[in-house]
């Protein structure tokens, strides 16, 4: 049995969220994901977003209003936990 990669993790973390939402997008790339809400009236609507640099990932969560966090993991493991402390957090703004 494969192993999952680390963007396919993302993705079916993403999937388990947000699977019933419309008004929520992800991009995944290489070394970028973005997962954001697609809101009309808010051009700087909340997102979520993933940098791979070589040593470590840059995770950045933006509430949609005034908070915003920017966090450095060093492994996979740890940057899917605070995706996934992340996506709650998103989920939780959607369900206002």
């Amino acid at each position: 049995m494969q192993a999952f990669t680390f963007n396919q993790r993302v993705k079916n973390l993403y999937k388990s969220y947000f699977s019933t939402y419309e008004n929520i997008s992800i991009s995944l790339d290489e070394d970028h994901i973005k997962i954001y809400l697609i809101d009309d009236q808010n051009l700087d609507s909340a997102s979520l977003e993933l940098i791979k640099f070589e040593q470590y990932h840059q995770i950045t969560f933006w509430d949609g209003y005034s908070q915003s966090e920017v966090i450095e993991a060093f492994n996979e493991r740890d940057s899917a936990k605070i995706l996934k402390r992340f996506m709650k957090k998103l989920l939780k703004i959607l369900n206002r």
